[in-house]
Protein backbone atom coordinates (compact mmCIF):
# COMPACT_ATOMS: atom_id res chain seq x y z
CA UNK A 1 0.00 0.00 0.00
CA UNK A 2 0.74 3.77 -0.73
CA UNK A 3 2.03 5.63 2.46
CA UNK A 4 -0.30 8.05 0.53
CA UNK A 5 -3.49 5.85 1.89
CA UNK A 6 -2.83 6.45 5.21
CA UNK A 7 -3.72 9.22 7.65
CA UNK A 8 -0.82 9.93 9.44
CA UNK A 9 -0.51 13.34 11.40
CA UNK A 10 2.57 13.69 13.02
CA UNK A 11 2.80 10.26 14.39
CA UNK A 12 5.94 7.95 12.85
CA UNK A 13 5.26 5.58 10.35
CA UNK A 14 7.33 2.80 8.73
CA UNK A 15 7.22 3.72 5.13
CA UNK A 16 5.98 1.78 2.20
CA UNK A 17 9.19 0.45 0.39
CA UNK A 18 10.54 -1.04 4.23
CA UNK A 19 7.29 -2.23 5.01
CA UNK A 20 7.00 -4.18 2.18
CA UNK A 21 10.28 -5.79 3.26
CA UNK A 22 8.98 -6.38 6.76
CA UNK A 23 6.06 -7.94 5.70
CA UNK A 24 7.50 -10.10 3.47
CA UNK A 25 10.12 -11.33 6.10
CA UNK A 26 6.97 -12.36 8.49
CA UNK A 27 5.86 -14.75 5.71
CA UNK A 28 2.10 -13.89 7.15
CA UNK A 29 -0.28 -16.46 6.04
CA UNK A 30 -4.09 -16.46 5.83
CA UNK A 31 -4.40 -17.65 9.13
CA UNK A 32 -2.22 -16.43 11.29
CA UNK A 33 -2.04 -14.65 14.36
CA UNK A 34 -0.09 -11.45 14.73
CA UNK A 35 1.65 -8.85 16.81
CA UNK A 36 2.61 -5.08 15.69
CA UNK A 37 4.59 -3.31 19.10
CA UNK A 38 4.78 0.12 19.25
CA UNK A 39 2.12 0.41 15.82
CA UNK A 40 2.33 4.04 15.11
CA UNK A 41 -0.19 4.81 12.69
CA UNK A 42 -0.96 1.14 12.01
CA UNK A 43 0.40 0.81 8.83
CA UNK A 44 2.47 -2.45 9.33
CA UNK A 45 -0.95 -3.66 11.20
CA UNK A 46 -3.34 -2.72 8.69
CA UNK A 47 -1.48 -4.56 5.50
CA UNK A 48 -1.26 -7.58 8.28
CA UNK A 49 -4.63 -7.40 8.69
CA UNK A 50 -5.44 -7.95 5.13
CA UNK A 51 -3.08 -10.41 4.31
CA UNK A 52 -4.16 -12.50 7.36
CA UNK A 53 -7.70 -12.18 6.71
CA UNK A 54 -8.76 -15.04 8.93
CA UNK A 55 -5.97 -14.54 11.95
CA UNK A 56 -6.20 -11.78 14.14
CA UNK A 57 -3.65 -8.61 14.95
CA UNK A 58 -3.14 -6.84 18.18
CA UNK A 59 -1.49 -3.59 17.58
CA UNK A 60 -0.05 -2.57 20.60
CA UNK A 61 1.07 1.58 21.03
CA UNK A 62 1.30 3.83 24.12
CA UNK A 63 0.86 7.03 22.53
CA UNK A 64 -2.58 8.34 22.58
CA UNK A 65 -2.64 10.51 19.05
CA UNK A 66 -0.46 6.83 17.45
CA UNK A 67 -4.08 4.87 18.77
CA UNK A 68 -6.59 7.47 17.45
CA UNK A 69 -4.35 7.25 14.13
CA UNK A 70 -4.54 3.29 14.01
CA UNK A 71 -8.60 3.17 14.65
CA UNK A 72 -9.01 5.76 11.79
CA UNK A 73 -6.74 3.72 9.82
CA UNK A 74 -9.03 0.85 10.55
CA UNK A 75 -11.95 2.44 9.63
CA UNK A 76 -11.06 3.15 6.57
CA UNK A 77 -9.72 0.32 5.12
CA UNK A 78 -12.55 -2.12 6.69
CA UNK A 79 -10.54 -3.81 8.58
CA UNK A 80 -12.34 -5.86 11.06
CA UNK A 81 -9.86 -7.94 12.61
CA UNK A 82 -7.05 -5.64 14.34
CA UNK A 83 -7.40 -5.06 17.76
CA UNK A 84 -5.83 -2.10 19.36
CA UNK A 85 -3.86 -2.17 22.76
CA UNK A 86 -3.31 1.43 24.43
CA UNK A 87 -0.31 0.20 26.71
CA UNK A 88 3.94 0.53 26.63
CA UNK A 89 4.94 -3.01 25.81
CA UNK A 90 5.65 -4.87 27.52
CA UNK A 91 1.74 -4.26 28.68
CA UNK A 92 -0.90 -5.91 26.55
CA UNK A 93 1.06 -8.82 25.71
CA UNK A 94 -1.31 -11.44 27.10
CA UNK A 95 -2.06 -14.87 25.60
CA UNK A 96 1.30 -14.94 23.24
CA UNK A 97 1.12 -18.56 22.84
CA UNK A 98 -1.67 -17.52 20.56
CA UNK A 99 0.58 -15.46 18.66
CA UNK A 100 2.58 -16.77 15.17
CA UNK A 101 4.52 -13.63 13.94
CA UNK A 102 5.76 -10.04 15.81
CA UNK A 103 6.79 -6.95 14.60
CA UNK A 104 8.60 -4.73 16.74
CA UNK A 105 8.72 -0.98 15.27
CA UNK A 106 9.03 0.59 18.76
CA UNK A 107 10.33 -0.64 22.17
CA UNK A 108 10.13 2.51 24.19
CA UNK A 109 13.35 1.20 25.56
CA UNK A 110 11.71 -2.05 26.66
CA UNK A 111 13.28 -4.25 23.91
CA UNK A 112 15.05 -6.76 26.29
CA UNK A 113 11.91 -7.15 28.54
CA UNK A 114 9.68 -7.30 25.27
CA UNK A 115 11.64 -9.93 23.28
CA UNK A 116 11.78 -12.10 27.12
CA UNK A 117 8.21 -12.41 26.83
CA UNK A 118 8.18 -13.55 23.26
CA UNK A 119 10.62 -15.83 23.82
CA UNK A 120 9.59 -17.96 26.57
CA UNK A 121 6.35 -18.06 24.53
CA UNK A 122 7.90 -18.98 21.33
CA UNK A 123 7.44 -22.06 18.89
CA UNK A 124 8.92 -23.71 16.04
CA UNK A 125 6.37 -21.10 13.42
CA UNK A 126 7.38 -17.88 15.68
CA UNK A 127 8.98 -15.58 13.30
CA UNK A 128 10.17 -12.17 14.77
CA UNK A 129 10.98 -9.06 12.78
CA UNK A 130 12.48 -6.10 14.21
CA UNK A 131 13.32 -2.62 13.13
CA UNK A 132 15.93 -0.53 13.95
CA UNK A 133 17.11 2.94 13.08
CA UNK A 134 18.98 3.29 16.71
CA UNK A 135 22.56 1.79 16.22
CA UNK A 136 22.12 0.90 20.17
CA UNK A 137 18.36 -0.91 19.21
CA UNK A 138 20.19 -2.99 16.44
CA UNK A 139 22.59 -3.89 19.25
CA UNK A 140 20.31 -4.89 21.78
CA UNK A 141 18.32 -7.01 19.46
CA UNK A 142 21.59 -8.49 17.47
CA UNK A 143 22.68 -9.73 20.98
CA UNK A 144 19.42 -11.10 22.04
CA UNK A 145 19.21 -13.11 19.14
CA UNK A 146 22.58 -14.62 18.56
CA UNK A 147 22.64 -15.61 22.81
CA UNK A 148 19.20 -17.55 22.57
CA UNK A 149 20.10 -19.69 19.38
CA UNK A 150 17.74 -18.09 16.94
CA UNK A 151 17.84 -18.45 13.18
CA UNK A 152 18.82 -14.94 12.34
CA UNK A 153 18.93 -12.70 9.18
CA UNK A 154 19.98 -8.94 9.13
CA UNK A 155 19.67 -6.70 6.53
CA UNK A 156 20.18 -2.77 6.17
CA UNK A 157 18.08 -0.61 3.78
CA UNK A 158 18.41 2.63 2.99
CA UNK A 159 15.56 4.16 0.91
CA UNK A 160 15.98 7.42 -1.76
CA UNK A 161 13.97 9.14 -3.59
CA UNK A 162 13.61 11.75 -6.42
CA UNK A 163 11.09 14.72 -6.44
CA UNK A 164 10.24 14.43 -10.13
CA UNK A 165 8.55 18.43 -9.41
CA UNK A 166 12.29 19.53 -8.87
CA UNK A 167 14.19 21.11 -11.57
CA UNK A 168 17.26 18.35 -10.95
CA UNK A 169 17.14 15.33 -10.11
CA UNK A 170 18.76 14.82 -6.37
CA UNK A 171 18.67 12.13 -4.30
CA UNK A 172 16.92 12.60 -0.84
CA UNK A 173 17.44 9.99 1.79
CA UNK A 174 15.30 8.12 4.35
CA UNK A 175 16.43 7.28 7.33
CA UNK A 176 18.66 4.00 6.98
CA UNK A 177 16.84 0.83 8.79
CA UNK A 178 18.37 -2.34 9.87
CA UNK A 179 15.45 -4.98 9.90
CA UNK A 180 16.14 -8.27 11.87
CA UNK A 181 14.14 -11.86 11.17
CA UNK A 182 14.10 -13.87 13.96
CA UNK A 183 13.09 -17.46 13.92
CA UNK A 184 12.97 -19.79 16.57
CA UNK A 185 15.10 -22.41 15.32
CA UNK A 186 13.51 -26.01 14.57
CA UNK A 187 13.56 -28.50 17.61
CA UNK A 188 14.87 -31.68 16.50
CA UNK A 189 13.87 -34.92 17.77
Amino acid sequence: MKDSQFIRGKVPMTKEEVRTIILSKLELKSDDNFMDIGAGTGSVSIEAALKAPNGKVIAIEHKQEAVDLIAQNCKKHEVGNLNIVHGKAPIGMDNLEAIDKFFIGGSGGNLTDILERIDQHATDNTIIVTSAIVVDTFIDAYQYFKSKDYELEVIQVSVNRIDPEKKVAMLIANNPIFILTAKKQQNES
